[in-house]
């Protein structure tokens, strides 16, 4: 069994350690638990919380038994997490500030359009008052030639009766 001085010097440096060692469980029996550290294939060298009282001759031990970087681990958890939701709330206002500045682009356009749309309807006026006297001109260039013709059909009968007299 390693005791906590041991663990604790040879791996001082470490947050982790003095991060359990500051906030120490205690186990299921009432005793506090002791920092120990894994030599299984699986997790060689990793600090974990166990009963003092294991391995101790004849001593009643619990089966209490918590990772020592578990918490940290869920702060990192947590941290990425966090920075996670930090960079998509940044997405989010940028992506609000684009349609912000895309809306009043469209509110620009659409002013320019209904602006157009009048002058269109205006110069469409304009047009109509023209084809109006165009076609008033017309009909008057009409009914003058229609005059004429028989103004002129008119003088051809006075002649042919003059030279047939």
């Amino acid at each position: 069994m390693m005791s906590k001085e041991k663990v604790s010097s040879s791996i001082s440096s470490s947050s982790i350690v003095k991060h359990t060692l500051e906030n120490t469980p205690v186990c299921t029996c009432g005793s506090p638990a002791s920092l120990r550290t894994s030599n299984t294939r699986r997790n060689p060298g990793r600090a974990f919380f166990g009963c003092s009282n294991y391995n101790m001759k004849g001593l009643p031990h619990c089966n209490f038994f918590k990772w020592a970087d578990r918490g940290q681990e869920r702060e990192q958890e947590l941290h990425k997490i966090e920075t996670d939701l930090l960079r998509k709330k940044d997405e989010l206002q940028k992506t609000q500030e684009e349609f912000q500045k895309t809306r009043e682009e469209l509110r620009k356009l659409e002013e320019e359009v209904r602006k157009t749309m009048e002058e269109v309807r205006h110069w469409m006026e304009e047009v109509r008052k023209r084809e109006g006297k165009i076609v008033k001109m017309e009909l008057e260039v009409r009914r003058q030639r229609t005059h004429l013709r028989i103004c002129w059909a008119i003088l051809i009968l006075l002649y042919l009766l003059y030279v047939r007299s």
